[in-house]
């Protein structure tokens, strides 16, 4: 924040002399913080500590925002935030006015105002998965390419409700919590599968099942590093990974990725010289880019990790759908690689079921992490799962396989017709994500204002990278939208391309 006195910041423009005295923003338009976030944020700041006395009138909205050359709308939404946490009233006649009796932080504690205000400032900056899907939010009339989930058709509901119903005929599988380990049978069913893709040692006493294979990243994180360690992983990568990783305070040391996966070159060289305490990567139909490891890279990673001592976390909630299907890094080295994965992108990401598959020797601890965090996951939705994997399971996922090229080739058709040839689209593969790169005087933030004016959206790059990066890139999920309105999107997309170039 700065002081207006005289001097103008050098982002924004004079202010007309009316009488106000107090502190304005200072917008970073480079960050991917809301610009409205970051005059609520400041604002509040000064509010609270006393820098804005009470009673300061606030400039009217329409003036707040020719100054910061920002929309009035920006300014509102910052305004009514405030309003509702109690620190500013609007009155008509008077306009916006701090409230009284909130001369400094310690007073606002005794109870002048909710008790959630004068919590922490809320690390916004830190957290770009969540405003990347904030960014690009579902709206009515707008064709969202923003969300990895599974689409519409094919549909697993009617058969996975046959199969909730068969299971709620036992209360034993409704009314009871069940082991924190899992249910064994479908644990024994998920070993079995693995086993058909090559992990021929793994045993159902090597699984944990858990709620979300999101819940396991972060046992993972908080089981196998400590705050401060490195880590390597890919870049870009999955967003609520990097988010995970960054609120457990471990350092992220990017790896790039190609078309055929993680730069196992750039493992090699960072081995040598450090010692990071995991590798985390995404070897199969990678998020965001597609890309699929191949089997000399793979062979190359587990090496290298067991050379080094480092063991490998690998994520793989695609793995069941990329064709032909790699053995997972799993079945190359057991009692090295920590495998992570999910019903949530063949079956419904609403059930919160995923599993983890580890060595023995650090199972107990991975599982005291999953204990604390809720016990154990939902004894019905996993016995439901169980008897789904049984009647009609693979066939779904044949079927969810071929729709997903289906959906990439009518992607690649669109880009050919709409999109300049200067936009690189990522190597087809299948699965549920195409991963776009922009020449250099284009960039991803603008293109997606200009692209949501126009009915479509998706997810900027920077929320896949380590610090800077990804700014000329975007995510497209192509399950996300009906089939048919997958053409009409990217068309949107190629219309507020051609707006930014002129």
């Amino acid at each position: 924040m700065q002081v207006f006195a005289g001097r103008i910041p050098n982002r924004v423009h004079p202010m007309p002399k009316i009488g106000w005295a107090g502190i304005l923003p200072d917008l970073d338009r480079d960050s991917i913080v809301p610009l409205y976030r970051q005059i609520y944020e400041q604002l509040r700041e000064g509010i609270l500590a006393g820098t804005l006395p009470e009673s300061t009138r606030l400039p009217p909205e329409r003036a707040m925002a020719d100054r910061l050359a920002v929309n009035r709308s920006t300014i509102v939404r910052a305004y009514r935030d405030l309003v509702t946490d109690g620190l500013i009233e609007q009155r008509v006649g008077s306009g916006s006015r701090v409230v009284g009796q909130l001369r400094s932080t310690r007073t606002a504690r005794a109870g002048s105002i909710p008790w959630w205000v004068t919590l922490p400032p809320w690390r916004v900056g830190e957290f770009p998965m969540v405003l990347g899907e904030l960014a690009a939010k579902q709206e009515e009339g707008r064709l969202s390419f923003v969300q990895g989930v599974a689409p519409d058709e094919p549909s697993p509901l009617a058969e996975l409700a046959e199969a909730f119903g068969r299971v709620a005929r036992d209360p034993r599988l409704v009314l009871s919590y069940g082991d924190s380990e899992g249910y064994e049978p479908l644990r024994a069913a998920i070993a079995a599968r693995l086993h058909g893709r090559g992990a021929t040692a793994l045993t159902p006493k090597n699984l944990i099942v858990l709620t979300g294979s999101t819940q396991g990243i972060m046992i993972v994180a908080q089981s196998l590093a400590e705050p401060g360690d490195e880590i390597v992983v890919e870049q870009p990568s999955y967003p609520g990974a990097l988010q995970i990783f960054q609120i457990c305070g471990l350092r992220a040391i990017p790896v790039p990725v190609d078309d055929d996966g993680m730069r196992v070159d750039h493992v090699e060289a960072i081995l040598r010289t450090r010692r990071p305490r995991f590798i985390y990567t995404m070897p199969s139909l990678h998020n965001p880019t597609g890309a699929t490891m191949n089997v000399d890279r793979r062979e190359r990673l587990v090496i290298l990790a067991k050379r080094a001592g480092v063991p490998i976390v690998e994520d793989d909630p695609y793995g069941p759908l990329a064709a032909p299907s790699s053995p997972p890094l799993l079945a190359l080295a057991p009692d090295h690689v920590v495998y992570l994965s999910t019903f949530s992108k063949t079956i419904a990401p609403s059930l919160r079921v995923g599993f983890l598959a580890a060595p023995r020797m650090i199972l107990e601890r991975l599982l005291l992490r999953k204990q604390a965090y809720d016990m154990a996951t939902s004894l019905y939705a996993q016995a439901a799962i169980c008897d789904y994997l049984e009647r009609g399971y693979d066939a779904h996922v044949d079927l969810l396989r071929e729709e997903l090229l289906l959906r990439r080739r009518l992607a690649d058709e669109a880009i050919a017709r709409h999109w300049p040839a200067a936009i690189r689209a990522s190597k087809p593969g299948g699965g549920f994500y195409l991963w776009a790169t922009m020449p250099r005087e284009l960039r991803a933030r603008p293109l997606l204002d200009a692209a949501e004016r126009l009915g479509a959206s998706f997810l900027f790059g920077e929320a896949f990278y380590v610090g800077s990066g990804g700014d000329h890139n975007f995510r497209l999920a192509l399950t996300s939208v009906k089939r048919d309105e997958i053409g009409e999107g990217i068309a949107r997309i190629g219309k507020a391309i051609a707006s930014l170039r002129g």
